[in-house]
């Protein structure tokens, strides 16, 4: 597993705690930290999306709720929201990683971490976001 997927896990996971408890970002991936071994690369990426991911919060939900058909926001499983949210703080503010990267990389999480449907709607808000700012 590359050093980038790692990071984007760690985010995910990081992001799905702070949902539940809201403690800090720190706090969550510290304690991450603490149960394996974290490259220093995997910890700053993971520390830049799950940060950029809770301070754009209200915008990237906003995109969210754009983006879902016959779904409401409320309803979404917290592993979905939790991979949707870091993906889309990647889609909008990284701009230095293809969109279809980040969605690739969303879909092989949500297969390994959400339900069996998971990763095609993941798939299908993340390209429907990709094409909106493609214009």
């Amino acid at each position: 597993m590359g050093l980038r997927r790692k990071a984007r896990i760690l985010a995910f996971q990081t992001i799905y705690s702070w949902d539940i408890n809201h403690s800090s970002i720190e706090e969550l991936l510290d304690f991450s930290w603490k149960k394996e071994d974290i490259n220093s690369d995997v910890a700053d990426f993971a520390r830049l999306l799950a940060g950029g991911t809770v301070e754009n919060i209200e915008q990237i939900d906003s995109v969210i709720k754009k983006n879902i058909r016959n779904w409401e926001f409320e309803r979404l499983a917290k592993v979905d929201l939790a991979i949707l949210r870091t993906s889309i703080f990647e889609i909008l503010f990284q701009e230095d990683v293809p969109a279809g990267v980040t969605i690739n990389e969303a879909v092989e999480i949500a297969k390994s971490f959400g339900s069996d449907e998971s990763y095609k709607f993941i798939n299908g808000v993340l390209d429907n976001i990709r094409r909106t700012q493609n214009g």
